[in-house]
């Protein structure tokens, strides 16, 4: 009787160690937020559209964290078994990086805001001169305002919206991160209806 029980206790253990060596363990999506954010050294309190995702990738078990700090976009890899990251990308098409300002002189920084601000002017200056040339009924106040009608809570920080021409006529679109939700968008820039609209499901 003995036998058995010993024989039985030691099947149990080794399907116990067997299940634990199955087990990967996973930072989960806040630590995976807080790696990235230390990363760009940033806070969640400093930027919008901050959204984290569970992927597959190459056989691994990663989070996608993107956010935004002012006009960058950031975009992160991260390997949810130990927090590595794997990748981390940045687009500053209107404005230069933080951390690149990090190792500048004070007069060196404001130089280079300088040329950040003339470039962001000139993007925004851009974006409206197409506005003028499109001559569309919808501005892009009033499209921005009915696409932040749709998601209570949200706000232009949460907003990315551009004027675009497509199929014969002129569209604004874009999307909005609000509380780890995605929201994307098409709107007739003429008639102000919604041509598309697409909403995350969790």
């Amino acid at each position: 009787m003995r036998r058995y029980v010993k024989a039985a206790l030691t099947s149990m253990t080794i399907a116990g160690l067997l299940s634990g060596c199955g087990h990967m363990s996973d930072i989960g999506k806040d630590r995976a937020a807080e790696i990235a954010l230390a990363d760009a050294d940033l806070t969640e309190a400093d930027v919008s559209r901050l959204r984290v995702t569970k992927d597959r990738d190459d056989g691994r078990t990663i989070y996608e964290v993107e956010f935004t700090y002012e006009t960058t976009e950031y975009e992160y890899e991260i390997l949810a078994s130990n927090g590595d990251i794997l990748s981390a990308d940045y687009d500053e098409s209107h404005s230069q990086s933080s951390q690149g300002q990090q190792d500048k002189t004070p007069q060196e920084q404001t130089g280079q805001q300088g040329q950040a601000d003339g470039q962001k002017q000139a993007g925004q200056q851009a974006q409206d001169d197409r506005h003028l040339q499109a001559d569309v009924q919808l501005t892009l106040e009033e499209a921005s305002a009915l696409a932040l009608e749709r998601v209570p809570g949200a706000s232009e920080k949460d907003l990315k919206i551009e004027l675009d021409y497509d199929d014969a006529y002129y569209r604004y679109e874009g999307d909005i991160i609000y509380e780890q939700k995605e929201y994307e968008f098409e709107i007739d820039a003429n008639t102000g209806d919604f041509l598309e609209w697409k909403e995350e499901r969790r």
